[in-house]
């Protein structure tokens, strides 16, 4: 979606979607040299949005938030791709795997 049609969904002055594009709270995908939203970009908004109205967060806690749910994402991605890679193993090498996860909670 364009940043016209975001603004009407997400309920955002064109002021203040500058000002969080400019903190890098929003990251939208550019196409050349156009900013393209998806409905992430949307929740993403309304989470600041809550964060700031409901909830009082100032901006430098909000940027604490957003890099902790980022984080969390990356984390995420990177987990899946373990367990896609797991799941690729013969059935032998995934329990050594897992003997060798339990181990390391025991210790």
């Amino acid at each position: 979606m364009d940043a016209r049609e975001f603004q009407a969904r997400s309920d955002l002055p064109p002021d203040t979607l500058a000002i969080w594009l400019e903190l890098g709270w929003l990251r939208p995908a550019l196409r050349e040299g156009v900013r393209h939203y998806v409905e992430i970009d949307v929740a993403r908004a309304q989470l600041i949005g809550d964060l700031q109205a409901d909830l009082g967060i100032n901006d430098d806690g909000i940027a604490v938030v957003l890099d902790l749910i980022d984080q969390n994402g990356g984390l995420r991605h990177v987990l899946q791709a373990i367990v896609r890679a797991l799941q690729a193993q013969p059935d032998i090498v995934r329990r050594q795997i897992v003997e060798a996860c339990a181990a390391q909670r025991r210790s």
